[in-house]
């Protein structure tokens, strides 16, 4: 077994107590959870393995979206410790660009609990809106309006650069699109001694104030 363990706290460092914690396996199912204790530290024992998602969050569609870590590789003990607020940083993926500057490419699809609220409020729907209301949608417009100042990046704790930031439409059902954010970074200074990385972005609505953050472990490419 192994041990996938630490603190959720919010963006001022305040721990959260009986927030969810949760592991998706491939199809998105529940299968190992916890909860938070008055330190907001939690504890996991898994199967070794690779599992798509780490869900946390409390007080969800309430105060808080949801922290979202993926492509968990639990080979060995982790320690994953998350953050939350009104902001989530869903769908992370990252990839190195072939024949192009050496650099990462990340793609992100950011929602925003207030925007959310507005976009109910606008369309006189319920909050939260069901997935029929939803699906009426032709834009589903909840996503905040970044620029390279409200979002960091870091590879294995380093600080890289954001040479790149672009908005992007993604479709989200039949005739249906949501936004998401294709943003291209420098290379670390150096590399993790891993056969992955921890790639952490964090993300701040400048209109709003929200903020969110999420993970990915990336296996990065080994070419001979």
């Amino acid at each position: 077994m192994v041990k996938i363990y630490g603190i959720v706290t919010d963006f001022n460092g305040n721990p959260i107590e009986k927030s969810t914690v949760e592991i998706k396996n491939k199809h998105f199912e529940t299968i190992y959870q916890t909860f938070t204790d008055a330190e907001g530290k939690y504890r996991l024992e898994v199967v070794e393995g690779t599992y798509i998602a780490m869900y946390i969050c409390k007080d969800y569609l309430v105060k808080n979206l949801e922290y979202w870590a993926w492509n968990i590789l639990a080979y060995r003990d982790l320690e994953i410790n998350a953050r939350i607020d009104g902001l989530e940083v869903y769908a992370i993926n990252a990839w190195m660009p072939q024949g192009a500057l050496p650099s990462i490419q990340i793609y992100f699809r950011p929602m925003s609990l207030r925007r959310v609220k507005e976009l109910s409020k606008r369309l006189g729907i319920g909050f939260p809106p069901s997935q029929e209301e939803l699906k009426s949608l032709k834009v589903i417009d909840i996503a905040p309006r970044l620029t390279k100042k409200d979002v960091t990046v870091t590879v294995d704790g380093y600080p890289v650069e954001i040479l790149t930031l672009n908005k992007v439409e993604e479709a989200a059902g039949e005739d249906q699109v949501i936004f998401g954010y294709l943003i291209q970074t420098s290379l670390p200074g150096r590399w993790r001694n891993s056969d992955y990385s921890r790639i952490c972005i964090t993300v701040e609505d400048s209109e709003t104030g929200e903020k969110g953050e999420g993970y990915l472990f990336w296996q990065k490419p080994n070419y001979v």
